[in-house]
């Protein structure tokens, strides 16, 4: 490893991230140079262009099977590399919410899934590569047509397990909206009165 590597990983570590609406400096339609801070909107002196940062949206699944415990991931990547996280990813562009949630289960564990049901959503911050972009969490409770062979997406996924959703402590989770969709779940329980809600059908190997 070079000196300049080591250099540029250290710059890299003690940059802040810093939110994506004051990370521009030109105009990406005329090229322009911005004379004052960027903000939301970004607007341009120049041409007038305008941008409005609106968040970007991601989907989550949570699996549950018949004993109650829910499907984690291990995260393989920042942001959250190696803690907790449900399954799901960003929505692609012409894609719905509902087409991603299908395709990201797939994608990161060969699962296919047999049906879904809205449960909430929240807002979130996505910090990568020095950016913070604003997202928009939607969490679904996710069937399956069969909880047998997962095989995970190795770039994204470094592991899976079956966890009771009261044994995961805050801290464990990647992301502080993946704790909220675990609150909403649960009290989604309390008030069906039934601890088998949203169960995922098919049975389970464990691991």
């Amino acid at each position: 490893m070079s000196l300049n590597t080591v250099a540029a990983g250290k710059i890299l570590t003690i940059m802040k991230s810093v939110p994506i609406e004051n990370s521009w400096s030109f105009c990406p339609r005329c090229g322009t140079r911005s004379e004052v801070a960027s903000g939301n909107p970004f607007a341009c002196s120049e041409c007038r262009y305008t941008h409005y940062f609106s968040p970007c949206t991601a989907v989550g699944a949570l699996i549950v099977d018949a004993s109650n415990q829910m499907l984690f991931i291990v995260r393989g990547k920042d942001p959250g590399k190696g803690k907790l996280g449900l399954p799901g990813g960003f929505v692609d562009s012409k894609e719905t919410a509902e087409t991603a949630l299908i395709r990201e289960i797939k994608e990161e564990l060969n699962l296919d899934v047999s049906g879904f049901e809205y449960l909430a959503s929240f807002p979130n911050e996505y910090a990568y590569g020095g950016v913070i972009i604003p997202v928009t969490d939607l969490f679904f409770v996710t069937r399956v047509a069969s909880l047998e062979n997962i095989v995970i997406q190795e770039v994204e996924v470094h592991d899976w397990k079956f966890l009771n959703v009261q044994d995961v402590l805050a801290d464990m989770l990647a992301f502080r909206t993946h704790e909220q969709a675990i609150e909403a779940f649960r009290s989604a329980n309390s008030e069906h009165g039934d601890a088998t809600f949203g169960v995922g059908v098919g049975s389970r190997r464990f691991k």
